[in-house]
């Protein structure tokens, strides 16, 4: 990539590759971030739409236990396919206690079960949770088991997570090989990004690499050895996979993105793409929201013109746009916009009468 311009191309068109199986479409992306909020509908859903074929809301949820994924931490926490998690996997913790070890035997013996249902048998105690609120305490214990390996994820019943023991294996690499590849799979999911971003989201790793320059030199092995590759873009270095950039013209098309999909996800790089700064301010309060409480990027052919609020009231989708300079007024765009908006609401159960928009 020699300009920002073949740079800005190359992420999109990589990212938004033609709509595949959902299969298909988590191996290419190797990872996909997942948030509870659902405005109109939760991140990894609004992010799987645009790469999946007739994809509806909730349909990850629905086939997850059919297909050979996990949910555990990349750069966040997500969705990866089962070979990753087992690159992810064993982490090197401390030995599980007593509690915990009473939790997998009780899994074992019942099966998959719900936090509540684990309460039943340990009866536990309310304490502080990591977030500042309360949580049972087998609750606690089956979040850590599962953020350490000893339990997987089985299903979710109405977005809440039901674990079983996950099955014991010994890892094939050695821990920095696992981290080369976890290094590899992030270039994968977020497509050309800087050193900044990968030392700094995967800093959780140190139980595999534990000093800091020792991860910046596996980072540095891999552009040695050719596995990636750095370039210098507009004075800025991105480093990226060493794999021929997608071809073909970029379509009249208008993309609703969620505020987690990998082609916004690295804020940097966005900015210095699209020259404006996105915000996600679900958490900021309402005063202080300059986009809205779950805006999310709009996509006009390769260009981040603004972003759109939308939400589902009495059965009717509402969207109102909002631009970072004047409204495109092109019929072009006006066209692309209401089609956007139809397949949004095809992806909720709406139909394309139960819209409404500010175009």
């Amino acid at each position: 990539m020699s300009s920002l311009d073949q740079l800005r191309k190359q992420v999109v068109r990589a990212s938004l590759f033609p709509a595949c199986s959902l299969a298909d479409a988590i191996d290419r992306l190797r990872f996909v971030q997942a948030d509870p909020i659902r405005s109109p509908a939760r991140a990894q859903d609004l992010i799987l739409r645009h790469r999946v074929t007739d994809y509806r809301s909730g349909d990850l949820e629905r086939v997850y236990p059919d297909l050979q994924l996990e949910e555990c931490f990349l750069y966040a926490y997500g969705f990866l396919p089962k070979e990753l998690w087992q690159v992810i996997h064993p982490k090197a913790h401390k030995k599980h206690s007593r509690s915990e070890e009473m939790i997998l035997e009780i899994i074992r013996n019942f099966g998959p079960m719900h936090p509540k249902q684990i309460e039943s048998h340990i009866a536990g105690k309310r304490v502080r949770n990591y977030w500042g609120g309360f949580s049972r305490t087998g609750k606690m214990s089956m979040d850590s088991l599962h953020n350490r390996g000893a339990l997987r994820i089985a299903h979710r019943n109405r977005g809440i997570r039901v674990y079983e023991v996950a099955e014991p294996f010994e890892p094939s690499l050695s821990k920095k090989e696992r981290f080369k590849a976890i290094l590899l799979s992030t270039l994968k999911s977020m497509g050309p990004t800087t050193r900044t971003f990968l030392v700094s989201e995967l800093t959780h790793f140190g139980y595999l690499v534990k000093p800091l320059e020792a991860r910046r030199m596996c980072l540095q092995e891999l552009i040695d050895t050719g596995q990636i590759r750095a370039d210098e873009v507009d004075s800025v270095e991105y480093i990226s996979l060493d794999q021929a950039a997608p071809k073909g013209a970029l379509s009249d098309r208008v993309r609703i993105l969620a505020p987690f999909d990998p082609i916004v996800r690295d804020r940097a790089r966005f900015e210095h793409l699209w020259n404006w700064t996105y915000r996600f301010e679900a958490y900021t309060s309402k005063a202080k929201r300059k986009l809205g409480y779950y805006a999310m990027p709009v996509l006009w052919r390769d260009w981040v013109i603004g972003w759109a609020n939308a939400n589902v009231e009495n059965e009717q989708l509402i969207i109102e746009f909002g631009y970072v300079k004047n409204h495109p007024k092109s019929r072009e765009y006006r066209k692309a916009a209401k089609q956007e908006a139809a397949r949004l609401a095809k992806f909720l159960g709406l139909e394309q009468t139960q819209v409404q928009t500010n175009l």
